[in-house]
């Protein structure tokens, strides 16, 4: 009796701290997977594998096209019997069950910690499962998945994104973390080499992509941001607008979907490494016009209707084409009424004319947390030559830019193909003959060793 007694008060005084040590696991592995949600919008892992993360979604690239895969817990089509080991490998080197391409931002996550990888491993265990069969991705011979090897060999160097810079203190470093490794900003912002790596030589120094411009990152003052406050990063960090751009295309999905839900000390740290890292120069932009730009009424091919009808007009006036289509928000000298100044847009300046080509073919869509920005596109309703002739009339009346802008250069732009060097655009022909080369060396050599041995005997 006294062994049960005494056992029943053992087991009463035990189970609380049972109890707690249970209900703190419990809180740990909750903070876990919070961190981990934190760190995958960070990572914008959603503008590619879809906000439920199911994937799918399809990523033009100058060799094909790629489709992200499915990244739930879904057992069939998702990542339900991926190991933690693997989930490791294919964030870190690009390497899982099969060679990832580097669509997958791998060189820029090879920085991830080791307890990053922890807690995005916790967070994506426990999302939602879909089921979701993506396409599978088949780029052709010779950009096949084992050809990453080499790839990776060459341009992936564990542990360290490409071109990030050294810094001092847990501000800035926290900084260099955010840009280049859980955004991997210069993923996009940074040109690509002969074999489609990063540029480090031009790091953050701007880059095409899908026929937008992603701009020069540096703090230069000759196309960089040189001129953007540390409060006008974060305001367009954060809000996907400031006194100088409005984000639109693939950057208004990362503001959306990534910057905008960012801790404020986070913002800042990324706005303070981006005045840190290495000037680039690249164009500068226009300075603006000499004056202030208006419509000459009187000399309009056709009278001031609804911008449908004046659009449905086959005129190329992009004086015309501008009063019809956008001086009702931008005003008839572009001060704007329910826009931004266009002077004061960089890309209105800008030397590259692919941004004002994009956002007038296809408009701007970024909500905001006060304000949604939104903007009409016209490539329904406006020809390529008609867009190049208001492209060119705003850029050079508005924006000070001299050239204008064509009816080729337009439909080079919307295409979205990007130039790509001569070994990757024939890279099929030099495969095939490099095997064919490699084949005769074979050959030759297994026939100097039968004549060789003949000759003994």
């Amino acid at each position: 009796m006294r062994v049960l007694i005494l056992a029943t008060a053992a087991f009463a005084a035990i189970s609380p701290l049972a109890a707690n040590a249970q209900s703190g696991s419990d809180a740990s592995a909750g903070e876990l997977v919070k961190r981990g949600k934190y760190l995958a919008i960070a990572g914008d892992c959603s503008s590619c594998h879809a906000e439920n993360f199911s994937g799918g979604e399809k990523i033009e690239s100058p060799i094909g096209a790629i489709y992200a895969p499915n990244i739930t817990p879904d057992q069939k089509t998702g990542i339900g019997d991926m190991t933690e080991t693997e989930f490791e490998g294919a964030l870190r080197r690009g390497k899982s069950d099969t060679w990832l391409y580097p669509a997958m931002p791998y060189t820029h996550y090879t920085g991830l910690t080791d307890a990053d990888v922890k807690a995005l491993w916790a967070y994506f265990k426990q999302v939602k499962p879909v089921e979701n069969e993506v396409p599978e991705t088949d780029l052709g011979f010779p950009f096949v998945r084992p050809a990453m090897m080499g790839w990776n060999t060459l341009f992936l160097d564990k542990g360290h994104p490409p071109g990030a810079v050294d810094v001092a203190g847990d501000q800035l470093q926290r900084g260099r973390y955010l840009v280049e490794t859980l955004e991997h900003c210069s993923s996009c912002h940074s040109p690509r080499g002969t074999l489609m790596q990063e540029d480090t030589s031009k790091h953050l120094a701007g880059g095409m992509l899908n026929g937008w411009y992603a701009p020069n990152l540096t703090p230069s003052d000759k196309g960089g941001l040189g001129d953007w406050s540390e409060a006008d990063i974060v305001a367009y960090l954060s809000k996907g607008r400031n006194a100088h751009a409005v984000a639109g295309g693939e950057m208004g999905l990362v503001v959306s979907r990534s910057t905008s839900k960012l801790s404020s000390d986070d913002l800042t740290a990324i706005a303070k490494y981006l005045e840190a890292v290495k000037p680039v120069d690249t164009q500068p932009e226009a300075s603006g016009p000499d004056g202030q730009a208006t419509l000459d009424l009187a000399a309009l091919e056709v009278p001031n209707g609804d911008w449908q009808s004046v659009v449905g007009h086959d005129t190329t006036d992009g004086a015309t084409l501008y009063q019809g289509a956008c001086a009702t928000c931008h005003g008839m000298n572009g001060q704007g009424t329910a826009a931004p100044p266009l002077s004061e847009i960089s890309d209105v300046r800008a030397a590259n004319a692919a941004n004002v080509v994009q956002v007038i073919a296809h408009g701007i869509n970024m909500p905001g947390d006060a304000r949604h920005v939104a903007m009409p596109g016209f490539q329904r309703t406006m020809s390529d030559a008609q867009i190049a002739s208001v492209a060119s009339y705003v850029r050079t009346n508005f924006g000070g830019v001299d050239g204008e802008v064509t009816k080729g250069s337009v439909a080079t732009i919307l295409s979205g193909k990007q130039q790509v060097s001569w070994i990757i655009a024939n890279a099929a022909q030099l495969a095939w003959a490099a095997i064919a080369v490699a084949v005769l060396l074979v050959l030759a050599l297994i026939g100097w060793a039968v004549m060789r041995t003949r000759r003994r005997a």
